[in-house]
């Protein structure tokens, strides 16, 4: 079992070796001050490896991750629930959409440099290209043309297909709609 600090709402791995292994698991988390890292160079990586609070949560469900506060006391599931409450707007439907992309076999980064949610990988940063940028419509809220147009021209301008995630208000499910460009 890896072990991870509570930084602010940041998990940080400081065992170099375990970030090395828990990166090579499955691309979690970036490498303090290491840009892009394949999984050719992870051995020669000597930094601590932060994973998001949401990383963190579906590493901690999934068993491989003990997470403790800056004193040493070992921090519950409800513990970082509370912190991804507070620090990232829609949590709870965040953190369903990455563990249902990530129980289904992709990788999931960050899509911020994208303007979107995430970028998710077939494979893995660095073995290919994220082929879907996807973002989340609150439940209720309008989704306007502008809205649409806006992210596909992005998604298409770098060559991404682009996903739009939202939460069913009568099953609670989570339901996802792709767009994609062709040409007649």
């Amino acid at each position: 079992m890896f072990k991870g600090y509570l930084i602010g709402s940041a998990v940080v791995v400081t065992d170099i070796n375990d970030a090395r292994k828990l990166y090579s698991m499955g691309f979690y988390g970036k490498f303090v001050n290491e840009d892009k890292v394949k999984l050719s160079e992870v051995n020669n990586v000597n930094s601590p490896l932060q994973l998001s609070i949401i990383e963190a949560l579906y590493l901690v469900d999934k068993g491989f991750l003990e997470v403790f506060d800056c004193n040493g006391n070992k921090l519950t599931r409800d513990d970082l629930v509370k912190v991804g409450h507070n620090t990232v707007t829609n949590f709870d439907q965040v953190y369903t959409i990455y563990r249902e992309l990530r129980d289904g076999g992709f990788v999931v980064k960050s899509g911020l440099k994208f303007g979107s949610l995430f970028a998710v990988y077939e494979r893995g940063p660095g073995i290919d290209h994220a082929p879907v940028l996807l973002h989340f419509i609150e439940p209720r809220r309008a989704v306007s043309a502008l809205d649409i147009t806006r992210a596909a021209r992005l998604s298409h301008s770098v060559n991404k297909r682009f996903v739009l995630a939202t939460q069913s208000e009568v099953d609670g499910k989570m339901h996802y709609v792709a767009f994609e460009w062709w040409r007649a």
